[in-house]
């Protein structure tokens, strides 16, 4: 009866930590997905920022001293430039990732053996998303915006001073 007892208790256990491990998995997949949808929409809000300030640039160009035209070129340059090199860093980590998902394609082995690695990788990847991806994506986001804002904040005053003059 005792031997029932702890039969039944490591089947409890293994099942406990069977759901645990299921719902890991699936807060992580959650946290990988919603980086990505997050991740594109920032893309277009950044790049529909940039088109709408070279719009107003191109409108008081002239109209901007010599230095305000510099600073502007330089604020708007490196708000790019940031933003580029975290795409950047995106795109190596991400190839890196398909390099690996590829080896589990071509590699012989048994379907148990593949689920396993399988499932190391994915935690292993998300791991990496939460640890390292997602604060370097939100310190080259913050850096990005600040630098765009402040470029747009020197257009937006060339711009109003042009209107108070009319």
């Amino acid at each position: 009866m005792a031997n029932d007892d702890m039969n039944d208790l490591d089947s409890v256990d293994a099942e406990m930590k069977r759901r645990d491990e299921s719902i890991r998995r699936l807060f992580a997949d959650m946290q990988a997905s919603g980086f990505s949808h997050a991740n594109s929409y920032v893309t277009v809000v950044v790049f529909g920022s940039y088109a709408g300030m070279f719009a107003v640039w191109s409108n008081v160009k002239d109209r901007l001293s010599a230095d305000m035209t510099y600073w502007t070129g330089m604020l708007i340059a490196i708000s790019m430039m940031s933003f580029v090199a975290f795409e950047i860093f995106k795109m190596i980590i991400l190839s890196q990732d398909m390099l690996a998902v590829r080896k589990l394609i071509i590699r012989d082995m048994s379907p148990e053996e593949r689920d396993h690695l399988r499932l190391e990788l994915a935690g292993k990847t998300n791991l990496f998303i939460s640890r390292v991806i997602i604060p370097v994506w939100i310190a080259a986001l913050a850096f990005t915006a600040m630098t765009g804002f402040a470029a747009g904040i020197l257009l937006l005053t060339a711009f109003i001073r042009g209107l108070a003059k009319f």
